[in-house]
């Protein structure tokens, strides 16, 4: 599980030109953000997504652990978490469906879902967005894309280190 922030300021990704000509793409400076949770099982490539909050908190966290805990009514989930000092809340450990595992400081490559949101942001690469609602919604359409395709999201998320500790937990 993670969060994502996403706003207006531009999002640079390469591009391709014309020999000798240089890419010009415009620019965008106005501060304003959103975020995107998102928790993906890499074992099937399940996943489970909310789009739209202003903030990133132990109370909005705790929102998304209550509607992931709802999708799942029947399963003990284990969360691979990163050091955000608000995932470390006493509140985010008091449900009882959930085991967090929170991986080592600085590491965002261990997170399955950082991959994920690597694929969301070349969906507003190089674009300007006249608001945060229109951005929100091309993120929201990519989003549900993969939402479509859990074989694409486990390939993308299914770590060899993941599954070998999946493998051995089951025997």
């Amino acid at each position: 599980m993670d969060e994502m922030r996403f706003g207006l300021i531009s999002n640079y990704k390469r591009s391709w030109s014309a020999i000798g000509k240089r890419t010009v793409i415009a620019n965008q400076q106005e501060y304003f953000n959103r975020y995107l949770y998102s928790a993906i099982d890499p074992i099937t490539g399940d996943n489970f997504h909310l789009i739209g909050f202003n903030d990133v908190n132990a109370s909005i966290t705790k929102k998304f652990l209550g509607a992931l805990s709802e999708k799942y009514p029947d399963n003990h989930i284990v969360m691979i978490w990163d050091n955000a000092p608000f995932h470390r809340k006493k509140e985010l450990h008091q449900i009882d469906s959930l085991t967090p595992i929170f991986l080592p400081s600085y590491s965002p490559e261990l997170n399955p879902v950082e991959r994920f949101y690597g694929e969301v942001r070349k969906s507003t690469a190089n674009r300007l967005f006249e608001n945060i609602e229109y951005q929100e919604a091309v993120i929201d359409e990519e989003v549900a894309k993969w939402m479509d395709e859990p074989k694409k999201m486990k390939k993308l998320a299914g770590y060899n280190w993941i599954l070998e500790q999946f493998k051995l937990s089951c025997i």
